[in-house]
């Protein structure tokens, strides 16, 4: 029983000795205990408003002629003087662009074999005058064969818009993370950055200006839908005047008490 009793004792004050003395505050021990991470996020959104400051014109050319290789050649004419003129107009020939030509044979009432070929050919347009498009409706008057089939509006301050609208988010965020700070006595370390969205899409400014100015220049020519091929339009047409972007951000911060003195 002695000898238990001198074991017991020479054991008890190892262990005790063994055991980490742990200091500090009630707050730091419950962080020891149970570690939470603090983290908070901060939201922030803007808007920017332009306005387009450039358009894109489609026209097409249609020639039609009993031989292919002549309904070919007499496309590639019209389009070359279309070209001139437009360049003689103040247009810019790299804005001046021309798609692969189809082909497609009209048949008579009687027979199989085509009685002419037709060659359809899109030209698109980049303008950024009035007159430029008056000088396009001018051609399309005093030519059949041309047509006017859409006219999308741009935007050519995309890259610098859309950075704006990122720091404009960006600024709302840093305001509230310094009200923050300063009533609540905090620190907030950004950890995290998401793009919940940015872009921009147009109003309906200038919709009805597209409609007028097709609208019209079909009017011309009532068999316009009858010889050509709405899937031959390679058009991706959002027609605005008015552009807005938009951008929306979040931040995640990551929360220390700011150090206090006595």
């Amino acid at each position: 029983m002695k000898r238990l009793a001198l074991l017991a004792s020479l054991i008890i004050p190892s262990l005790s000795m063994a055991t980490p003395e742990i200091k500090g505050s009630p707050q730091d021990l419950r962080d020891l205990i149970y570690p939470i991470s603090r983290v908070v996020t901060l939201h922030g959104s803007a808007k920017e408003t332009a306005y387009s400051d450039q358009a894109i014109v489609n026209i097409i050319v249609t020639t039609e002629e009993p031989l292919l290789s002549d309904a070919i050649a007499s496309n590639s004419s019209l389009r070359e003087q279309l070209t001139e003129s437009l360049i003689k107009a103040g247009i810019d020939r790299a804005k001046i662009k021309n798609s692969k030509f189809s082909s497609s044979p009209q048949f008579g009432w009687l027979g199989k074999n085509p009685s002419s070929y037709k060659v359809i050919n899109r030209v698109a347009i980049t303008i950024n005058k009035e007159g430029h498009l008056q000088s396009i409706a001018r051609l399309t008057d005093e030519n059949k064969e041309i047509e006017i089939v859409s006219t999308s509006f741009e935007h050519s301050e995309v890259s610098e818009y859309t950075k704006k609208v990122r720091s404009k988010a960006l600024a709302k965020i840093m305001e509230q993370k310094a009200d923050y700070e300063r009533t609540l006595s905090i620190q907030l370390t950004p950890v995290n950055v998401r793009t919940n969205n940015i872009g921009y899409h147009g109003t309906a400014g200038a919709g009805a200006i597209e409609e007028v100015i097709v609208t019209a220049s079909r009017t011309r020519n009532s068999k316009f839908e009858d010889s050509f091929s709405e899937a031959y339009i390679e058009t991706e047409v959002s027609s605005f005047d008015e552009v807005q972007y938009e951008a929306s951000l979040s931040v995640d911060f990551q929360v220390v008490p700011s150090a206090t003195t006595d």
